[in-house]
C-alpha cells in the first residue's frame, strides 16, 4: 500500500488526507511555519473546525522543521500549498525525492514569472537528475473539502504524461464515493484549474448587474467552457479537456459560491476592488492572479498566432477589462452582449 504525505496543512491539504486516512490509506501531513497553530488544534482537538469533521487518529502531523521524516519515506508526495509559494517548496522537497516516488499537485494558477502551468513549476523546479524521472500528476475537477472530508460524492480526473502515475494517484483515491478519471491532457487539466477561477469571478459579475437571472448566467456557464477549450488547445493541450470534469465541472462549482463568485457580484453591483476586499475580510482572490497572469499567457499566444483574444475569448477580455483596465462592469456586459 502507497504511504503518502500532504505537503500543505491548509483546509484542502487536510480534507485530502482526511479523505485518503478514511480510504484506509497510510498518511501524513506535513504543515508550513504558517500551518503550526491549526496542526496544534487538530492533535488537540481532534478537529478541523472549517470543515466541521473529526480528523482521522491514523494521520501523522510533522511541522515544518520535519520536512525530510515525512518526505523520505512516503511513494506519494500531494502538494498542497499556495501557487506563490510552490516552487520554494519544491526546491526544499528536492533532497528528500527519489525516483521512486509520484508528485501529485493540487496547486492552482498560472506562474507569474514563467506563465507556464503550475505543474511546469514543480517539474522545473526539482533537482535536475530527477526532473525526468519524477512523474507529476495534476488533479482537477468539482472538489470542494467540506464535501470530500465528509465524503460525500465526487468525481475528479488525475493528469500526466506518465500512465502509471495517474493509476497509482486514482487507485489511492477511489472509493465508494470518488471517481477517478485519467488522462494524458496535464497541461488542459492545469489550464482550465486556473481559468475556471476567473470565469467564476465573470459570473459572480453578471450576478451584480443582473439580479436573480439565468438566461445570462446559463448562456455565461457555456461561453466559459467554450473560451476555455480554445485556451486549451491554443496552449497544446486537448479540447475535450475543457468539456469535462476538469473544466466545465470545476468551472460549475466554483461559480456556484466561495470568494471569486461573491467577489465579482460585488465587482458588478460597483464597488471597487478594495471596497470588496473590505466588505469580504480578505484580499485572496485566486480569480485576480489567475486573470492578470492568464491574460500575460493569452498575450504570448497571440504573438505566436495561436489565438486572438477579442475575437476567440470575449468573455475572458471584458472581465480582464473590468478587473485590471477599470471597465465599469454593466459597460462591459452590455459591450459582451453586442458583439
Amino acid at each position: 500500500m502507497k504511504r503518502i504525505v500532504v505537503i500543505g496543512a491548509g483546509v484542502m491539504g487536510t480534507a485530502i488526507a482526511i479523505h485518503l486516512a478514511n480510504n484506509q490509506r497510510p498518511v501524513k501531513i506535513w504543515g508550513t511555519s504558517w500551518d503550526r497553530q491549526a496542526i496544534n488544534e487538530m492533535k488537540e482537538t481532534g478537529k478541523r473546525k472549517e470543515l466541521d469533521v473529526d480528523v482521522p487518529t491514523s494521520i501523522e502531523f510533522f511541522y515544518d522543521d520535519q520536512l525530510a521524516e515525512a518526505v523520505t519515506s512516503s511513494d506519494v508526495v500531494i502538494l498542497a500549498v499556495t501557487s506563490e509559494g510552490i516552487e520554494e517548496i519544491t526546491r526544499e522537497l528536492g533532497p528528500y525525492l527519489n525516483e521512486s516516488q509520484v508528485i501529485l499537485n493540487v496547486t492552482k494558477g498560472i506562474d507569474e514569472a514563467s506563465l507556464t502551468t503550475i505543474s511546469t513549476v514543480i517539474e522545473q523546479a526539482l533537482p535536475e537528475d530527477l526532473r525526468d524521472h519524477i512523474p507529476v500528476v495534476k488533479i482537477g475537477g468539482p472538489i470542494i473539502a467540506k464535501e470530500l472530508a465528509h465524503s460525500m460524492y465526487t468525481e475528479a480526473v488525475f493528469a500526466s504524461k506518465n500512465d502509471r502515475a495517474t493509476k497509482i494517484a486514482k487507485k489511492a483515491f477511489e472509493s465508494p464515493t470518488f471517481k477517478g478519471n485519467i488522462t494524458s491532457d496535464i497541461d488542459g487539466v492545469d489550464l482550465c484549474a486556473a481559468f475556471k477561477n476567473s470565469y467564476a469571478i465573470g459570473m459572480g459579475i453578471m450576478s451584480g448587474v443582473e439580479v436573480d437571472t439565468n438566461n445570462s448566467k446559463a448562456a455565461l456557464m457555456a461561453r466559459g467552457t467554450v473560451e476555455m477549450s480554445v485556451i486549451v488547445e491554443a496552449y497544446g493541450g486537448c479540447i475535450r479537456t475543457a468539456s469535462g470534469i476538469a473544466g466545465i465541472g470545476d468551472y460549475y462549482v466554483t461559480s456556484q459560491g466561495g470568494r471569486n463568485g461573491i467577489f465579482g457580484k460585488y465587482i458588478g453591483e460597483g464597488l471597487s476592488h478594495e471596497e470588496a476586499f473590505e466588505k469580504m475580510g480578505t484580499r485572496t482572490i485566486e480569480g485576480l492572479a489567475a486573470t492578470r497572469n492568464g491574460y500575460r499567457l493569452l498575450e504570448e499566444l497571440e504573438h505566436d498566432g495561436r489565438i486572438e483574444i477579442a475575437k476567440d475569448v470575449p468573455f475572458f477580455n471584458e472581465i480582464y477589462q473590468i478587473l485590471f483596465e477599470g471597465k465599469n462592469a454593466k459597460e462591459a456586459m452590455r459591450n459582451y452582449w453586442s458583439q
